[in-house]
């Protein structure tokens, strides 16, 4: 048992549950439905939000952002229930989605470095103005690749939400960081990934500006997370250097990723800090989840995960691949 320096809760490893009999047909890919009309694909803007933003904007984009159709939160007025009981609140807040690709079939793990570059631009260009938003505490990032990783339309794409409320999971990892700090002095990501690189066995790669490794206590079998060199707080912080050395670097880790197996979905999460309540100690970094098998009773009933992959193992499938 292996404990989360962030949230403070426990990870099993058990090996030996990857050897378990599994009764079921595994399915790592689903049949796209031909008859459904794209909605992300050029000339079908009509069936989306009109644009926020395009790279480039004279009409023939390669990366376009709209707010989602079926957003999970917006600045509508919504109805509380007003309970004396529980605690309630409108669900305001931003859901955009950012399409990455003109070309419904294509990969992120085949874009070019120059265009990761550019779609990285373009999410430092939205978290700018999504942070600065009146109400919002915290803005998330991410990508779900792939029907298992809760994509539900096949054309390669991302999501941001700004929510109006500091998760948990944000708040627990700012805790430690703010406690090493006022007991160390020190950046507690910073002497992770330095204390990573000194034993080495869950170093995957590095390059000048970045380094991934797979978390001592990962909670999900494979786990990777890429961590700058540089102490910044948040992805507005990192330069164009370091923005294009991060399109080469991610690319590099997705084709690792997926040498796992064949159509493997994966999430990626840029974790950021936390808006509006933020006092300079967090370190901004990106976790890539392949997801293998799915959460079960125990895992649901205790906020505790059993994982059966050590990250030394999967950091050595990383170095092999």
């Amino acid at each position: 048992m292996r404990k989360d320096i962030f949230s403070g809760e426990w990870v099993i490893f058990a090996s030996n549950r990857k050897d378990k009999p599994y009764a079921y047909k595994h399915r790592h890919s689903v049949e796209e439905n031909s008859d459904i009309k794209c909605p992300f694909c050029p000339g079908n803007e009509n069936m989306t939000p009109p644009t926020i933003l395009s790279f480039p904007d004279d009409g023939k984009w390669e990366i376009r952002v709209f707010n989602n159709i079926y957003p999970a939160l917006d600045f509508s007025d919504g109805i509380c229930e007003k309970d004396d009981f529980y605690e309630d609140m409108h669900g305001k807040g931003i859901h955009e989605v950012v399409v990455d690709t003109p070309n419904h079939t294509e990969d992120i793990r085949e874009f070019s470095n120059e265009h990761l570059y550019r779609l990285f631009t373009v999410f430092k260009e939205r978290l700018k103005v999504i942070s600065s938003m009146p109400g919002i505490k915290y803005v998330q990032i991410f990508k779900n690749n792939g029907p298992m990783a809760g994509a539900s339309i096949a054309h390669s794409h991302w999501q941001i939400m700004g929510v109006p409320v500091i998760p948990k999971e944000q708040e627990k990892a700012a805790e430690a960081f703010r406690a090493y700090k006022n007991e160390k002095d020190r950046c507690l990501m910073c002497d992770m990934y330095l204390h990573e690189k000194q034993i080495g066995k869950r170093i995957v790669d590095e390059n000048e500006h970045f380094i991934s490794f797979t978390p001592f206590a990962s909670r999900q079998s494979f786990e990777m997370w890429i961590v700058p060199k540089r102490h910044v707080m948040s992805m507005l912080e990192l330069n164009d250097e370091e923005l294009f050395s991060l399109s080469e670097f991610l690319r590099k880790m997705l084709l690792k990723v997926s040498a796992i197996r064949e159509n493997m979905s994966f999430n990626i999460c840029l974790q950021e800090k936390m808006y509006k309540k933020n006092d300079g100690i967090f370190h901004w970094y990106i976790r890539i989840l392949p997801r293998i098998g799915s959460l079960a009773g125990f895992e649901y009933s205790t906020g505790c995960f059993i994982n059966p992959v050590f990250p030394e193992a999967a950091a050595e499938f990383y170095r092999n691949n």
